[in-house]
């Protein structure tokens, strides 16, 4: 069965796992840049200070990925809604349970 998405719901994007995940994925990236890589500019934080940072940078990192997410959502809704392009076809295959 094909199906074509036509609509991305923008409150979906905000309120669902998405921003969770890029969370997570935020926390071990700042992990890995406040506390594994040696650099000379953080040698003087202190563990509180990297810990500090390391959760501004998620929360901050959340904010303009989910951002970046919705204004993506909003023009694949406006090229295929208002202007009629095509969207996203997906070949979806049924299951039959025995």
């Amino acid at each position: 069965m094909k199906l074509e998405v036509r609509n991305v719901s923008v409150s979906s994007l905000v309120t669902s796992s998405v921003p969770l995940v890029v969370f997570a994925l935020a926390v071990l990236g700042g992990a890995v840049t406040f506390f594994v890589v040696d650099n000379p500019q953080l040698a003087p934080m202190t563990v509180g200070q990297r810990l500090l940072s390391v959760g501004l940078y998620a929360l901050l990192y959340v904010v303009i990925t989910t951002a970046a997410l919705v204004f993506a959502a909003f023009v694949y809704n406006v090229l295929t809604g208002v202007m009629g392009l095509r969207g996203i076809t997906l070949d979806i295959e049924e299951l039959h349970h025995d």
